[in-house]
């Protein structure tokens, strides 16, 4: 069944049911000549990661633009910097959402179906990767919207059209939900102007007699603060608007929760405690390594470490508890170095 949605100045019509009926959550986004497939799919069976196991793919294909590939090589060719930065961009807006200790490896896969050269296509693709999300069984209840702000004659722009955002001085592209912001990308474009230069500004060899020159400069534009954070408000207000018309629109139509178990954090007042008197200088000195591998290695001495002192052995404290507990620790002291000492 469709579902037209008009917001922020493009229409938007989803296609619901239609398609991967057995993933656990699908959509179909068609923006004028552009039609984008997203899908969620679960397991059902928990991992042992710290983290979400999210993978995110965003594919276009050459049929997408009524081409095929020519030469020898017949097929597509590996994922190009736009996919994976796309990827990258669906991944950071939407892994906030999942509930904490959520541990079942999920995949967010987005097609590319059919390309209009005038759609954004990362735009799109989060709104259909957040609209299969927000359907699907897995307990995610906000939806997500991205939006991209332009600057072109001094006024904002809310989704510019690509061709209209080649004159626009800023390219800020902005994720979130109606009451946070999830990711922010920014860029500013240099734009070219036509310059007027004497003849011997040019080349004193020249007979100064000869008419001026038309040359053109590159004009880097600068956007101060406050410039920075009313388009950031813009986008604010656009993203609030959309992800509201999204929820107002898939309510009725989202699956019900799966009953899952979560991953409870180990933790222990005593050992945060204990790490803080006597183990904080090794841990600034360990996060303070270059290389990952290096700083893995050093907090696992100190894991080692813990469980050699008397304490340790008095209070039975394992393994597994000293590690999350540390990993905690570590949280505390990267923000610190962040906040205070300006680190990162």
């Amino acid at each position: 069944m469709e579902y037209k949605i008009y917001v922020n100045n493009q229409e938007e019509i989803y296609d619901i049911g239609k398609v991967a009926k057995q993933a656990a959550g699908a959509a179909l986004l068609k923006i004028k000549n552009t039609v984008i497939l997203a899908t969620v799919a679960r397991d059902d069976t928990q991992v042992s990661e710290n983290f979400v196991p999210l993978t995110v793919q965003y594919v276009e294909k050459s049929y997408a633009v009524g081409k095929i590939p020519g030469g020898y090589i017949k097929r597509e060719t590996k994922p190009g910097d736009f996919e994976t930065l796309t990827s990258r961009i669906i991944d950071r807006s939407l892994r906030p959402l999942f509930p904490k200790g959520y541990a079942y490896p999920t995949q967010i896969t987005v097609f590319v179906l059919s390309c209009d050269a005038e759609v954004d296509l990362q735009v799109a693709a989060l709104n259909a990767a957040s609209a299969a999300l927000y359907l699907s069984d897995i307990p995610v209840n906000k939806a997500v919207a991205g939006v991209r702000i332009g600057c072109i004659d001094g006024a904002y722009v809310v989704n510019p059209s690509n061709s209209l955002l080649k004159k626009s001085t800023l390219d800020l592209y902005v994720a979130g939900t109606k009451e946070e912001l999830l990711m922010i990308e920014m860029r500013s474009i240099a734009s070219m102007e036509s310059v007027s230069l004497p003849v011997m500004a040019i080349d004193p060899m020249l007979d100064p007699t000869l008419a001026e020159n038309m040359m053109a400069k590159q004009v880097i534009n600068e956007f101060p603060e406050d410039a920075i954070l009313v388009a950031i408000d813009t986008a604010q207000n656009a993203i609030t608007e959309a992800t509201t018309a999204y929820e107002n629109t898939f309510v009725s139509l989202k699956k019900e929760d799966a009953i899952l178990d979560y991953k409870q954090d180990l933790t222990s007042d005593a050992i945060f405690a204990y790490i803080d008197e006597f183990y904080k200088e090794a841990v600034y000195d360990a996060i303070n390594q270059m290389a990952k591998s290096e700083r893995a290695s050093e907090l696992s001495r100190i894991v080692d470490a813990i469980l050699k002192d008397n304490i340790a052995k008095l209070e039975g404290w394992d393994k597994a508890l000293v590690d999350s507990v540390l990993q905690t620790y570590k949280k505390k002291i990267v923000r610190e170095m962040i906040v205070e000492k300006r680190v990162r």
